[in-house]
């Protein structure tokens, strides 16, 4: 499957970002395409980020993500991600700090997608 895709469900626009098994380069190049095809279509979308314990977010990664995720931020209705290990959540925990709006951790694909949409 493709690391950037959008998918349906509801009815509603979700944007797909797939990090497993990166690391900080690939994570970059896939949050950039993201950002591309975003801005391409210039319409609202929720994200849902995908990982797993082989994903490895770098600080390289964390800076691009403060530098690049305002050109964006507009078009973003809600964010969720799934397959956090206890690092990552830590991670997720410093980066709701400083950015404006809550990204929100689920277990399991279907819970992280239906409240994307609610």
């Amino acid at each position: 499957m493709e690391p950037v895709r959008k998918v349906i469900h509801k009815g509603e626009d979700i944007l797909v970002l797939d990090y497993s098994g990166c690391k900080g380069d690939r994570m970059i190049q896939i949050f950039d395409e993201a950002v591309k095809l975003a801005l391409s279509e210039g319409k609202s979308f929720a994200v849902l980020s995908m990982l797993d314990d082989k994903s490895f977010i770098s600080p390289e990664f964390m800076r691009h993500l403060e530098k690049e995720l305002p050109k964006v931020d507009m078009l973003i209705r809600k964010q969720a991600v799934i397959g956090l290990s206890t690092i990552q959540h830590w991670i997720l925990k410093g980066m709701n700090l400083w950015y404006k709006r809550k990204v929100h951790s689920f277990s399991s694909m279907e819970e992280a997608m239906n409240f994307l949409v609610e």
